[in-house]
């Protein structure tokens, strides 16, 4: 049997946004993810994506519902959870007036790794994210692209085994975007990853994914392998965008001015 690597139970996030006034960004969430998967979260801006990650990332605590990382409750054992998981936050910055490595080290000593400890992990990193060259540069002289790539090396400090990717690819270039979706395939298929990517990036969801899960305003409403999706919704000939708009029905610029 596959192991579970991340399973939530009707989880729920209401958030009080004035007076008497609550909004909904995530309901009754029900998911179950093997351990090597890469599942996409996709939705709208306001769907409920990034509440999740946050959610299963211990950063947030949902209103109800439960949910585990490898059986463990992220809430009564939120200090376990963390050893799993490695994050890539939507707003990551980074220092830059540290360079790639002095980055990394520093991260690994926030995580109470020792400096002999982690060398040889730091140099396997840099290599796996193609930094090679720049790695004693100063961050601030990195493209889009060279940051983001850093971003996902720097997630990866402490040998995590699930990763949770938000917007990996927002703001860079295709070719770029090919690279990051080299390693992330690279980080689940050598290396037994788990990768929860959340993303509006449908050509990553379409060629990485597994199975990819819709959200609609806190909804799970579909679920399934990209193909399955796109052959059911799609329109001939079409693709996973196509199947995704369709789904949750998109109507032009009153859903953006209503998304959380």
């Amino acid at each position: 049997m596959e192991a579970v690597a991340i399973s939530t139970d009707k989880i729920s996030k209401i958030y009080n946004v004035g007076k008497k006034n609550e909004v909904q960004a995530v309901n009754d969430l029900d998911l179950s993810i093997k351990k090597g998967e890469i599942y996409g979260l996709l939705g709208e801006n306001g769907a409920g994506k990034t509440t999740t990650v946050r959610i299963l990332t211990t950063m947030i605590k949902p209103s109800s519902g439960t949910a585990s990382i490898f059986g463990h409750d992220i809430i009564t054992h939120s200090d376990i959870v963390r050893k799993y998981i490695g994050c890539l936050p939507q707003d990551a910055g980074l220092y830059e007036e540290f360079s790639a490595i002095e980055n990394l080290r520093f991260i690994a000593s926030l995580r109470g790794i020792e400096p002999e400890e982690i060398s040889s992990e730091i140099e396997t990193l840099i290599n796996l994210v193609g930094l090679e060259e720049r790695q004693t540069d100063r961050v601030e002289t990195y493209s889009g692209g060279m940051k983001r790539r850093l971003m996902i090396a720097r997630a990866m400090i402490g040998n995590p085994q699930i990763l949770f990717l938000d917007e990996p690819t927002a703001g860079i270039d295709v070719l770029v975007s090919r690279r990051i979706r080299e390693i992330i395939k690279k980080l689940a298929t050598e290396k037994g990853i788990t990768v929860l990517l959340s993303t509006h990036d449908m050509i990553s969801a379409e060629r990485l994914c597994d199975r990819v899960g819709i959200l609609h305003r806190g909804v799970l409403v579909e679920e399934n392998t990209p193909t399955s999706i796109i052959g059911k919704h799609a329109i001939e000939n079409g693709d996973l965008e196509d199947a995704v708009v369709n789904i949750i029905g998109w109507k032009g610029d009153k859903d953006e001015e209503d998304a959380l």
